[in-house]
């Protein structure tokens, strides 16, 4: 039985423990190829990162790295595989399994072999493969890979399939397996959308499985923009249902018992713009609590890419997103695309969210992983602008339960942020963006001669300045908190 215990040459390291057992610190792997953060697992002290990696933009990352990371984020072991032109590895889901082992599950492409392959492999925490096993899909490419635990402790494995030429056509396979890694059923869906059919999670509730995915919208009113598939436990399609509040990929599902569970991921709003969003629903899909960040008609904010929601305990879950998100992981926008990342409480109240970034570069959350101390732990890409080569660096950040660097100086390489102000520059309205846990705030702005122009009290997380009235200029704004000057930052108007 399976108990699963559920950027190149930006060079700095830095971490702190601050005493009481909450250790931050931020970490560029500098790597001299592209890399992605595909997953991310704490096990005991150290953390477990696969990272898929490439040789240049675009490039179709075909080399694997797993990655041991301390506790202050330094590499203590590798394990890395080439791919090669023609073939691909990759791990979607780290599962510790004992003190001493891992489970790791993702998919395969060799470049003597026709067709792409679900993978399976048992390491040890130094990283040795005591075994690995390979299952044939009916298409080149493996896509999207979730995975969940069965009633009996085996492993459901739910993945997109593709392939490319040609014109992508996508369906879906799932896979259960036991703890050996033996194959004991599958199926294979074909009746989906073949251009966008994608699986994103998956979840056990009394025995069933939802699937949440793209691609069945024939099966539904139109005006549903993402479907769960209802599978039974022989893996039959029972029913296809609509994912409420229109939140739609990238999501995540995580059980909270056999009738509810929590749902992330970024939210369609009335003005086509999207908000990180959070539903408690019941078994049925009906929705007990609904929260999300930001507010509706606003900048864009997407949930994390691979990963956007982890449970540190049943009344602390984080969800995570990329801030201002412009969709792609290469360019820069005004403002830059920032981190953002939120912590509710069992009923979905937020009890504060915080933004991570600088203006000099743009962040793109992949993953995160809630950690023993009752922090979070997020794998991000960065890219700059200046940068020679404009490839992507993965940077590895590590904040304690209040979402800060515990101990570190204000003026960290990756800064926390408890509010954005944009658009800068901007014209007759600025927006400041900022989390619940500085509601009340005021927000101050003084011309060049020191003479305050702007005084208002910060009263929604998304509050509207109007700047009509003040001429052309630059402004120095700042925020203040119970007495303390929390945020502070230059303006300019056009």
């Amino acid at each position: 039985m399976i108990r699963v215990l559920i950027v190149t040459f930006l060079c700095f390291s830095f971490s702190i423990n601050d005493g009481l057992g909450q250790i931050s610190f931020v970490k560029s792997l500098n790597s001299a190829k592209e890399e992605i953060p595909f997953c991310i697992k704490q096990m005991g002290l150290s953390y477990f990162l696969s990272l898929r990696s490439g040789e240049a933009q675009w490039d179709f990352w075909n080399d694997l790295r797993l990655l041991k990371i301390n506790d202050t984020g330094e590499i203590a072991k590798e394990l890395f595989i080439h791919g090669g032109d023609s073939s691909y590895f990759n791990i979607h889901h780290i599962l510790p399994i004992n003190n001493s082992e891992l489970l790791v599950v993702g998919g395969c492409k060799q470049t003597d072999i026709p067709c792409a392959q679900l993978w399976i492999m048992r390491i040890d925490t130094s990283l040795n493969i005591i075994w690995d096993k390979k299952y044939f899909t009916n298409k080149i490419c493996t896509s999207n890979i979730a995975v969940t635990e069965g009633p009996t402790g085996n492993l459901i494995i739910a993945a997109s399939i593709t392939n490319l030429d040609p014109m992508p056509t996508l369906s879906l396979i799932f896979l259960e397996i036991n703890s050996n890694g033996d194959s004991l059923q599958s199926k294979c869906y074909s009746d989906g959308n073949p251009l966008n059919t994608d699986v994103q999670s998956i979840i056990c509730l009394n025995g069933q499985y939802k699937a949440f995915v793209f691609g069945y919208q024939s099966y539904l009113p139109p005006n549903s923009s993402s479907q769960i598939l209802q599978l039974d436990s022989d893996l039959n399609l029972v029913e296809v249902r609509a994912v409420p509040n229109q939140i739609e990929g990238y999501r995540r599902a995580e059980k909270i018992n056999e009738n509810m569970y929590y749902l992330t991921g970024k939210a369609f709003t009335p003005t086509t713009h999207y908000d990180v969003a959070i539903a408690k629903l019941n078994d049925s899909e009906g929705v007990i609590h609904y929260n999300h960040t930001g507010k509706s008609g606003y900048t864009p904010d997407y949930s994390a890419w691979m990963k956007c929601m982890s449970l540190a305990n049943s009344n602390s879950i984080y969800s995570g997103g990329t801030g201002n998100y412009n969709g792609s992981f290469y360019s820069c926008n005004t403002p830059n695309k920032v981190l953002i990342l939120s912590n509710y409480d069992s009923l979905l109240n937020c009890r504060w969210t915080r933004f991570y970034g600088n203006d000099t570069a743009c962040y793109t959350l992949s993953t995160m992983d809630a950690t023993s101390d009752g922090g979070c732990i997020m794998g991000s890409m960065y890219y700059s602008p200046s940068h020679p080569e404009n490839l992507l660096d993965a940077v590895i950040i590590k904040v304690d339960s209040l979402g800060l660097f515990t101990g570190m100086p204000e003026n960290a390489v990756v800064p926390v942020h408890e509010a954005l102000v944009f658009p800068n520059p901007g014209q007759d309205f600025l927006t400041v963006q900022s989390g619940p846990q500085i509601n009340g705030a005021c927000f101050k702005m003084f011309d060049a001669s020191g003479i305050l122009v702007k005084d208002i009290i910060i009263s929604s997380t998304l509050e509207k300045v109007n700047a009509s009235k003040i001429p052309s200029g630059t402004y120095l704004w700042q925020i203040v908190y119970k007495g303390k000057i929390v945020e502070k930052g230059k303006w300019l108007k056009q």
